[in-house]
């Protein structure tokens, strides 16, 4: 009997050990898979009149990743193998306004959808006088970038800087830290502009009236987004963010989230225009209340 008892407690031992080792395989096999799963944004691209007409051969980038994609002749346009976190999602077709968008991708395998409407641009003469140094008449979105160069009023970062940066030695907020006025905050590969002006007297979106202090672990100061302050992001005085000419970081609302300069890469970029508080042209003088300044990122 106990010759048997011994022969059967071996078999579970050996049967207990095939279940954890296939156990262990599983669950390998399972992380393996959430690792190199990724999402998916998908959409519609539209004219913003009230035809909705769809716009074909529009461009979907994301620019640091290098994912591109062009709208279909329904205006349908799919990013995929996008990795999880937050990506800036820009949207370009000939003769309409840009837009962008900060996208989340939270889970494995999840689609999120983008639908965009873009607005026709106005048709402009270009001015005769404002070249390239080729010779060629600029982009139409590079004219005023180049007239108010020509100005000098405000900080200007060109190709021929942008050049000197590309290939990974130095990224875009490295070249805008050296405006003058500018004290950039840095955190876990990102970069956000600010003024060197000590921050406006904030309170936190998450306190009591009056505190402006965080009294809990959901709580942070200066009412920043929650995932940029655990990103390293503290209260300061961020100036606003223009990209192609629409406005991607709103000072007066920072709990909607910074934008990392450094997501739109040296080489995706024309020029940089970088403004005090009293510098700001009056097109971009959108928020009076803002004693931080502006900076202006032109895409190629």
């Amino acid at each position: 009997m106990n010759h048997s008892a011994d022969i059967d407690h071996d078999l579970a031992r050996r049967a207990w050990r095939v279940l954890v080792a296939l156990t262990a395989l599983t669950l390998a096999s399972t992380i393996a898979r959430s690792a190199s799963a990724q999402g998916e944004i998908s959409g519609r691209v539209m004219v913003s009149d009230s035809s909705r007409s769809p716009i074909q051969g529009a461009e979907a980038s994301i620019m640091r990743l290098g994912r591109t994609a062009l709208s279909d002749s329904s205006g349908r346009f799919r990013l995929k193998d996008v990795p999880r976190g937050r990506h800036l999602v820009m949207l370009r077709a000939g003769g309409f306004r840009p837009e962008s968008s900060m996208v989340t991708i939270d889970f494995v395998d999840e689609v999120v959808s983008w639908d965009v409407v873009l607005t026709r641009t106005a048709g402009t003469i270009l001015p005769v006088r404002v070249v390239e140094a080729s010779g060629e008449p600029p982009p139409a979105k590079l004219v005023e970038f180049l007239e108010r160069q020509k100005l000098g009023i405000g900080h200007f970062i060109d190709r021929a800087q942008l050049e000197k940066a590309e290939g990974g030695r130095r990224q875009t907020g490295d070249l805008i830290a050296l405006a003058p006025g500018v004290a950039v905050k840095r955190g876990s590969n990102k970069i956000w502009v600010a003024s060197s002006r000590a921050p406006r007297p904030t309170q936190c979106a998450f306190c009591p009236q009056g505190t402006g202090l965080s009294t809990s672990a959901a709580a942070t100061p200066g009412g920043l987004n929650r995932a940029d302050f655990v990103a390293g992001a503290r209260n300061a005085c961020y100036m606003d963010v223009f990209l192609d000419g629409a406005m991607v970081f709103d000072s007066k609302h920072v709990e909607n989230g910074l934008f990392d300069v450094n997501s739109v890469p040296p080489e995706h970029i024309a020029g940089i225009e970088v403004y005090s508080p009293v510098q700001v042209p009056i097109k971009y003088a959108r928020n009076m209340e803002n004693p931080c300044g502006v900076v202006l990122i032109w895409t190629r």
